[in-house]
């Protein structure tokens, strides 16, 4: 789910006093875009972005449809057009104190196969703080429970395959992988005074939030973080698990404003991960070579490798279950699998390990200290 109204987020600011929301959708609409993206196994589906083919498309508010609700009659729009199909146009402010659960349900027409795919989208919060005339509020652009999905993560993908020397780095092609799920998230925030934005005279400051009492701040230069400003904050998804943070707003060294939001990594399902090759082995062969493919939620995952840890074992009527190395492809030496050379024997069973990999880590030596290349970028693994 993306918000495409960077002036008009999830979150309002109400003013008691003068009895004024900030931002006002009746003036600036929220618009939130649901990013539904398609692939096909044998690559017959060309374009994975398919906004544009949705069809029997709903929002609902805390379940329910709201094309069924008289408060929100006349105050919102869904988007009928091309790659902004399916967004919701919001033109409804959110009393104080009142939680708005919208989440996006369509379906998607396959014709190769006759069917309608159903689409069912994360829940986004609406919410508004009720301050007074002078006083803080800080709100962010998005939900505060920020969900990282790898596989969705074009840029992750062609920065990794870059890594591996796989393809040349382009500036173009980098630039085509934004597409708002990228590791490369950020966040834009703002903090007002009473119905006025500030954009300067305070200071912003990140904690991890370690537990209910205790808070470490993140100071910068920091792997996690890679641009703050007054205004927005920069992070590497790909180094966080499940972590829990806090922004802390300062005016003359005094706290005014808190907002606080969670990242987590996204689990997502391995489906029919085999071998690629099922050929005989000659009684000549030395070794062999094997490919992984596998699949999640019906779509192959493209360069296994990168988002799964696969070790390779072999079963032989001798020995089980030996392992031989780590990777999406494999070179098995059979002298190391028992197998053998009679009618009872000569089979072999080549088998892998799968799980999703975790999240990066940065490389530091034993005092703590980063490891990083001539360019300053900290090395990371997993």
């Amino acid at each position: 789910m993306a918000c495409d109204s960077a002036f008009s987020s999830v979150t309002q600011v109400y003013n008691a006093k003068i009895q004024e929301y900030e931002p006002d959708r009746t003036v600036i609409a929220t618009v939130l875009r649901p990013v539904v993206t398609a692939n096909a196994v044998d690559g017959s589906w060309n374009d994975p972005y398919v906004n544009k083919l949705l069809a029997d498309m709903h929002w609902f508010a805390n379940g329910q449809d709201i094309s069924t609700l008289d408060d929100w009659t006349g105050k919102y729009e869904i988007s009928q057009v091309g790659a902004e199909r399916g967004s919701l146009i919001i033109r409804r402010n959110v009393a104080p104190g009142e939680r708005i659960d919208l989440h996006f349900e369509a379906v998607l027409p396959d014709p190769r196969i006759g069917e309608n795919i159903d689409i069912v989208s994360e829940a986004v919060c609406l919410s508004t703080t009720d301050k007074s005339f002078d006083s803080y509020a800080a709100s962010l652009s998005e939900d505060s429970s920020i969900v990282y999905r790898p596989l969705l993560d074009k840029l992750y993908l062609y920065s990794w395959r870059v890594a591996q020397g796989l393809i040349a780095a382009s500036p173009a092609a980098e630039a085509a992988c934004r597409n708002g799920n990228e590791y490369e998230r950020v966040l834009n925030f703002a903090l007002f005074r009473g119905i006025t934005r500030l954009n300067s005279g305070y200071t912003v400051k990140l904690f991890r939030i370690n537990n209910i009492l205790n808070m470490t701040e993140v100071t910068l230069p920091d792997p996690l973080v890679i641009g703050m400003t007054l205004t927005t904050l920069t992070l590497d998804l790909r180094l966080m698990d499940k972590d829990d943070f806090a922004l802390l707003f300062y005016v003359d060294n005094n706290e005014v404003a808190r907002l606080q939001f969670s990242v987590s990594l996204g689990r997502f399902p391995i489906e029919n991960a085999e071998p690629v090759d099922s050929c005989d082995i000659s009684p000549i062969d030395t070794e062999i070579y094997n490919r992984l493919s596998a699949h999640s939620e019906g779509v192959v995952i493209e360069d296994a490798g990168a988002f799964l840890n696969i070790t390779w074992l072999t079963d032989s009527a001798t020995k089980n279950a030996v392992q031989h190395n780590d990777g999406e492809r494999t070179v098995i030496q059979l002298a190391d699998t028992g197998i053998g050379s009679g009618a009872d024997d000569s089979w072999l069973n080549v088998y892998a390990s799968i799980k999703q990999k975790p999240a990066y880590r940065v490389a530091v030596d034993r005092n703590g200290k980063v490891f990083t290349d001539r360019n300053g970028v900290p090395y990371i693994f997993r």
